[in-house]
C-alpha cells in the first residue's frame, strides 16, 4: 500500500495536482482505474476493429470496392500499385505509424496534416473506410513481425546452433532481413516471420550471386529444395507463410555477406519485391516510370509477357494498349501507368519493362483482323499525328491506320482508316473482358466475332468501354 501511495503522489504531482489542488487517494485510485479503464475500452475496440477488417480479406467484393476507393484517393500520392510515390510504400512490412488494420484506419481517418495528407473521416463512411483498409492489407507483401537471432560459432566449419551460442536476439521494426547485423568473424544468422506473398501466382526466393552463400529455407516448417547455384531460388507458398532464413557465414569474405535477396515470378523474369536490405537497394536503382501526363507517348521497348515487337502507347487517361508489328494487332490494353523501363535499362534490354497496371486482356488475346492463314502483315511504321498515335501497315493487298484516342478511365477507341479505294467487309477477332465490353458504330458486342463495313470514306473503329 505504500508504494502504491508513493504512486499515486507521483501521478498527482506529473499532473499538476499536487498543490493545486488537494486530492485524497481516494479519488486518486478512481482516477487510475478510470485512465485504466478507458485504455482498456480503446484497446478492446481496437482489437475488435482489426478482426472486423481482417475479416473482410475474404470478401472479394468489399476488397474490390477498396480498391475502387483507393484508386479515386489514394494512388496519385502511394503509387497505383501501393509502391509508393510522394506517399509512403504501402505493401512492404515497413509502417512508420503503425501496421495494425485500426492504425492504418486510424491514419486514414485522420491524416497527416504537416505530411500533406488530408484526413477522410469526414468524406467516406465507415464502412467505406474498412473496404480500403482490407485492400491495402490484401496487397501486403514481404515480412510481417520479422525477428533475428545471431550465434557464434567457434570457426568457418561449426555447423551446430547451442542456446549458449546465441549473442544476440531482437525484432527488425522495418522488416527487412538485414544480413550486416553480425559483428563477429564465424555465426549464424537465422531470421523469422510471418511472409506475404501474391495470392494468385507461384513465387520464388532469388539471391542475386549466391554460389558461394550457404542459406536455408524453410516454408511453414519444412525446408525447401535450393535450385541452382550462381543465382539460387527456393520456391515459395502462395500468400501466408511462416518463412525461416538460415544463413551461414562460412569462409564467405566480408562482400559477400551482404545478401541481395528478392522474390520473383515463378520463371524468375520480373523482380517482385525486396527480402532484404541489400535487395531493396538492387530494386530502387532499377525503377524508371514512363508516365504519359498531358500527352500520348509511345516506347519501343520490350515488354513483359507481350510479344516480340510489340510498341506500348500510353495515354494520359491511364488507359494503354501495346500493337504488335508482326501481327499488326493490340496484344494488350492496362490501365493505369505505362511502364517501368526500369529493368530493361539495368538489364541492358534482357528483361522485359513491367506495365504499371492491370490488365483489361492480355496475350494469348489480342484485337486483330480474323485473317486467313496465309495473310501477312506487312508493318510500316507509327507516328504521332495531333496528339494521336498511328501505326501504318498492310493486309491482304488492303492498306491501312490504326490510330486511338481516350478521354478517360472509361474507354479507349481505336479507329480503322483503310488507305486505297478497295472497301472490303471486315471482320474483327475481340478479346472478352469482365468489366469491360466492345462497342461500334454505338452497337455492343459480346460476341468474340464481328463484322464491320466500312464507311464510305473508308474508316470504321470500336471501342472498349467500361459496364455501367
Amino acid at each position: 500500500m505504500k508504494y502504491f501511495q508513493c504512486f499515486l503522489l507521483k501521478l498527482s504531482r506529473s499532473l499538476g495536482l499536487s498543490n493545486a489542488i488537494k486530492i485524497t487517494n481516494k479519488y486518486l485510485v478512481f482516477l487510475v482505474l478510470t485512465m485504466c479503464l478507458g485504455m482498456h475500452l480503446s484497446n478492446a475496440q481496437a482489437v475488435n476493429t482489426d478482426k472486423v477488417i481482417l475479416n473482410l480479406l475474404d470478401d472479394s467484393t468489399r476488397v474490390a470496392k477498396g480498391k475502387t476507393l483507393y484508386e479515386q484517393v489514394c494512388a496519385s500520392c502511394h503509387g497505383r500499385d501501393l509502391s509508393g510515390a510522394t506517399g509512403f510504400n504501402l505493401k512492404d512490412g515497413e509502417w512508420i505509424h503503425g501496421r495494425t488494420p485500426s492504425d492504418i484506419l486510424h491514419n486514414i481517418k485522420n491524416g497527416f496534416v504537416n505530411a500533406g495528407m488530408p484526413g477522410f473521416k469526414g468524406i467516406y463512411s465507415e464502412q467505406q473506410l474498412h473496404s480500403i483498409v482490407a485492400y491495402i492489407l490484401s496487397k501486403r507483401e514481404g515480412f510481417e513481425n520479422l525477428t533475428y537471432q545471431i550465434y557464434q560459432m567457434d570457426d568457418s566449419s561449426d555447423r551446430k546452433i547451442s542456446q549458449e551460442k546465441l549473442i544476440k536476439s531482437g525484432q527488425i521494426a522495418n522488416n527487412f532481413a538485414d544480413f550486416r547485423l553480425p559483428e563477429v568473424n564465424h555465426y549464424i544468422l537465422i531470421f523469422e516471420g510471418n511472409f506475404y506473398t501474391p495470392k494468385d501466382e507461384d513465387s520464388k526466393m532469388w539471391v542475386q550471386w549466391g554460389k558461394p552463400i550457404e542459406l536455408e529455407i524453410e516454408v511453414n516448417g519444412k525446408r525447401v529444395e535450393r535450385i541452382g547455384n550462381w543465382n539460387p531460388s527456393w520456391l515459395l507458398a502462395r500468400g501466408k507463410q511462416k518463412l525461416k532464413i538460415t544463413y551461414y557465414s562460412g569462409t564467405n569474405k566480408p562482400n559477400q555477406r551482404n545478401v541481395s535477396m528478392v522474390v520473383t515470378n515463378a520463371d524468375m523474369s520480373i523482380k517482385l519485391f525486396p527480402v532484404s536490405v541489400k535487395g531493396r537497394d538492387v530494386l530502387s536503382d532499377i525503377k524508371y516510370e514512363v508516365i504519359a501526363t498531358n500527352k500520348p507517348i509511345i516506347q519501343r521497348k520490350k515488354i513483359h509477357g507481350m510479344p516480340a515487337y510489340s510498341i506500348s502507347v500510353g495515354m494520359p487517361s491511364k488507359m494503354n494498349f501495346a500493337f504488335n508489328t508482326r501481327t499488326c494487332a493490340v496484344v494488350g490494353i492496362w490501365q493505369g501507368d505505362l511502364l517501368n523501363i526500369g529493368p530493361n535499362i539495368n538489364g541492358r534490354g534482357e528483361d522485359g519493362s513491367l506495365p504499371l497496371g492491370e490488365f483489361l486482356f492480355k496475350p494469348p488475346h489480342s484485337l486483330n483482323h480474323a485473317q486467313t492463314d496465309d495473310a501477312k502483315c506487312n508493318y510500316k511504321g507509327y507516328e504521332l499525328i495531333e496528339g494521336k498515335p498511328m501505326f501504318s501497315y498492310r493486309l491482304d493487298d488492303v492498306d491501312y491506320q490504326l490510330s486511338a484516342s481516350s478521354q478517360n478511365q472509361q474507354q479507349l477507341s481505336f479507329q480503322y482508316q483503310i488507305i486505297n479505294q478497295r472497301l472490303p467487309k471486315l471482320t474483327l477477332s475481340l478479346p472478352q473482358m469482365e468489366q469491360y465490353r466492345w462497342v461500334s458504330n454505338d452497337r455492343e458486342s459480346n460476341k468474340n466475332l464481328i463484322d464491320l463495313t466500312p464507311e464510305t470514306n473508308g474508316s470504321f473503329n470500336v471501342s472498349v468501354q467500361k459496364n455501367n
